[in-house]
């Protein structure tokens, strides 16, 4: 209690005692000499005075690519600094981590971290941290500082900005009319992939374009030998970081890549991950230069869905894997429309399992997807769809028409049997020609794949 309430009270106290005035007095000094001892004894008070401050003089950043984001402080206090803790996050994380810079405890020390070793083994450039610091000293007093961002930048090259939309783009060594070109048209190409997602609002995205291959072998995370050599793919994009990394002023990598960040947005905090298959599928539909092979040029040279959750394999796998994800979003879309596929990537941003998403939009699963777009886009009759309870809802019963018209399909049937004979005979008595020619170049593996592997976006 505050020494002047203290005298307030015991002085309101004697005034309303029917005692002399004499007493009143002894009462009042009586509780002056106490109040007097408290301010002076207590254990609040003696802390107070014992305990100091610390006051932070500079802090560092010193950014030097590759693998280098070095943080310092320095700081003095009336007592010796025991602890340094550094708290940090990547920009777009709700979570932050802790690390301890190095220093010698005295009452002014300098501490410092390379913050790269801590965050991650691999950084993306771009890639911004947010930080502070939590100075204690002997005596147990605390300061925290203040949040600060800092960008772990490729300090080889000086780069420039452009932004169209939510997009900021960073590059360099690239003509100022191939920007504006690209800006230009980009600026399209996100209203539709706005549009398409419900997107009314977007968070901030960053773009770090390099300029020429050899630029990105210490900026690109690291694949294998043989991805490199053959240099597989063109980008990476960081969800989580709200960042994507790419090779050339290109506006369909631009496009592609931006698509991976946005549905990414779309599907929120609640969604459950989505299979590669969907997100790479949905990236290159996106791309406006894409071109979508058919599911019976395709079907017999890749794995079903089902197996297609994460991209990984050879050159050749990794190609098909991206051809067949393109053509089943492209006939998700195009047979079935864009107001099923935007209602069914509401779904899974609600939580719902890929086979329930389906199921309620379209009304099959993952397996009825695959079997759909192999035998529609072959040409051959697709299964309907199932009602909910797994049944087929077409129960009515058939007629007379329907016999005849098995009849003649059956009559049909033995007339092709016997001319394929005939021809059969015919072949025989010729020379056989090669059996793939007539072939289109999609159509032929060993032609296909060389062209397609090569553009590959991640």
């Amino acid at each position: 209690m505050p020494l002047v309430d203290f005298i307030i009270i015991s002085v309101s106290a004697a005034s309303n005692t029917n005692i002399s005035s004499r007493r009143a007095i002894l009462l009042l000094m009586a509780a002056v000499l106490l109040a007097l001892f408290l301010a002076v004894f207590s254990p609040a008070a003696g802390l107070s005075a014992a305990g100091g401050s610390i006051e932070v003089i500079e802090t560092g950043e010193e950014v030097d690519f590759p693998g280098n984001v070095d943080l310092s402080v320095t700081a003095r206090g009336d007592d010796n600094i025991v602890e340094v803790r550094l708290f940090y996050r990547t920009v777009g994380s709700r979570v932050w981590a802790y690390a301890y810079p190095s220093f010698v405890p005295s009452n002014r020390i300098n501490a410092s971290l390379n913050l790269t070793g801590e965050v991650s083994t691999y950084l993306p450039p771009g890639t911004e941290v947010e930080y502070y610091y939590e100075i204690t000293d002997a005596q147990g007093n605390v300061l925290r500082t203040d949040a600060t961002i800092v960008e772990y930048t490729d300090t080889r090259f000086d780069w420039e900005e452009v932004k169209v939309g939510p997009l900021t783009l960073q590059y360099y060594d690239q003509p100022a009319s191939r920007v504006r070109a690209v800006a230009k048209s980009l600026e399209a190409d996100l209203e539709r992939l706005q549009r398409l997602l419900k997107l009314d609002e977007t968070n901030e995205i960053k773009g770090v374009i390099y300029a020429k291959r050899s630029h990105t072998l210490d900026a690109f995370p690291q694949q294998s030998r043989t991805t490199t050599e053959q240099q597989i793919f063109q980008g990476f994009a960081f969800p989580s970081r709200s960042l994507f990394l790419g090779l050339g002023m290109d506006r369909g990598l631009i496009v592609h890549e931006t698509t991976h960040l946005l549905l990414s947005q779309a599907m929120g905090n609640n969604a459950q991950p989505i299979p590669s298959w969907l997100d790479e599928g949905f990236a290159s539909f996106m791309d406006p230069f894409v071109r979508v092979f058919s599911g019976g040029s395709l079907d017999s040279s890749t794995n079903p869905l089902r197996a297609m959750n994460t991209v990984t394999g050879t050159p050749h796998s990794i190609g098909s894997f991206y051809q067949k994800s393109l053509s089943v979003v492209a006939f998700m879309i195009n047979d079935f429309g864009e107001a099923s596929f935007q209602r069914f990537l509401g779904r899974l941003a609600n939580g719902s399992t890929m086979d329930a998403a389906l199921i309620e939009v379209y009304g099959f699963d993952v397996d009825g997807l695959d079997a759909r777009w192999a035998g529609e886009s072959s040409g051959a009759r697709a299964p309907a769809p199932s009602a909910p309870g797994g049944f087929n809802q077409q129960t009515e019963r058939p007629n007379a028409i329907l016999f005849f018209n098995s009849w003649l399909l059956g009559g049909l049937v033995l007339l092709v049997l016997a001319l394929v004979s005939i021809q059969f005979v015919a072949n025989k008595l010729r020379p056989v020609g090669d059996p793939e020619e007539g072939l289109q170049p999609w159509e032929d593996p060993d032609l296909w794949d060389d062209d397609e592997d090569e553009n590959v976006h991640y």
